[in-house]
């Protein structure tokens, strides 16, 4: 795993990651094709940010996050702690949004997590890397999941797929 210091991404969006990094606050929608970095550029923000004394951090894909949400409904026949947790930590990324088609429950689930991080947006900060590009979030997740991931900073990745190779 990189720091942010060691990825290959245009100045513009570097420079958005590091001060992400320093001091995360808001949203940062990362997007791009498969392979073109976005997983890569969340985890070296990820492993670049320290807070004092304590780890709040939580790095989860959509589907990882669902299983936990399923499991935390089968043992405890409800999701407050699970959706406390992830609202309360200092820095969330949420990898893979919308790889899945999630159920409306979990759906649900996922809407109060960006919500509330909405809501406390000036002292936490969430990265949220998808495949999909605004018309596609606004069908699947609907306009106001959009426009509260979209009230950040967004970049499009471009590039091929860094981890295919012809053979």
């Amino acid at each position: 795993m990189a720091y942010v210091d060691d990825i290959d991404q245009p100045p513009e969006i570097k420079d958005c990651l590091k001060q992400f990094s320093k001091n995360p606050k808001g949203f940062l929608l990362l997007s791009g094709w498969n392979g073109t970095g976005k997983t890569y550029a969340a985890e070296a923000v990820f492993k670049s940010f320290h807070y004092p004394d304590i780890d709040y951090r939580m790095f989860t894909t959509q589907t990882d996050l669902n299983l936990r949400w399923q499991k935390q409904i089968k043992e405890w026949g409800e999701t407050t702690y699970l959706l406390n947790q992830i609202t309360m930590t200092k820095l969330l990324v949420l990898d893979d949004v919308g790889t899945r088609v999630p159920s409306e429950a979990f759906m649900d689930f996922l809407y109060a997590i960006i919500e509330k991080r909405d809501r406390e947006r000036d002292s936490v900060g969430t990265i949220i890397t998808t495949n999909m590009n605004s018309s596609d979030m606004r069908l699947k997740f609907g306009d106001a999941f959009t426009s509260r991931v979209a009230s950040g900073k967004c970049f499009r990745l471009e590039s091929k797929d860094r981890r295919f190779k012809d053979w």
